[in-house]
């Protein structure tokens, strides 16, 4: 009986170390941010997100912090915000040295005051909610 028992727990292994082969994890990872936008609103709110979150965005990615971003609207007034980083580590505040974190901001301020930047975000808390913020990894399946 014992080794019965020892036989089927060694093949479960072995069939479970066989699936576990065929995908794995891709390099890096998504924070994707799930927002829903009052009717009638998504084109003001896709407005101020251009000024704001895609402008600093596409500054971060210029200057080799974030892999990509993107902006995804599905046809349910949901708009889903992803922004790919190449690890965890790469997410944390002190990946930014003094230096670059000024020289963001130098950028930043040349595409959008701080006055305007506020006025913008302000406005987003009338016609949008936060849903959910998800860290999420892509699985690549092996042929």
């Amino acid at each position: 009986m014992r080794l019965l028992l020892i036989l089927i727990l060694s093949i479960s292994m072995i069939a479970l170390s066989q699936e576990d082969s065929s995908r794995e994890n891709a390099p890096g990872v998504s924070q994707l941010t799930v927002i829903k936008v009052k009717t009638n609103y998504l084109n003001v709110y896709l407005d101020g997100l251009e000024k704001t979150w895609v402008a600093s965005n596409q500054i971060s990615k210029d200057m080799g912090k974030i892999v990509d971003y993107g902006v995804y609207v599905g046809n349910n007034s949901y708009v889903y915000l992803t922004v790919n980083y190449e690890s965890y580590a790469a997410m944390d505040p002190s990946y930014w040295s003094e230096d670059e974190t000024e020289e963001f901001e130098r950028r930043f301020r040349e595409i959008i005051s701080e006055d305007d930047q506020t006025t913008t975000a302000q406005s987003y808390e009338d016609i949008r909610e936060i849903v959910r913020v998800e860290m999420v990894n892509q699985i690549v399946f092996n042929s």
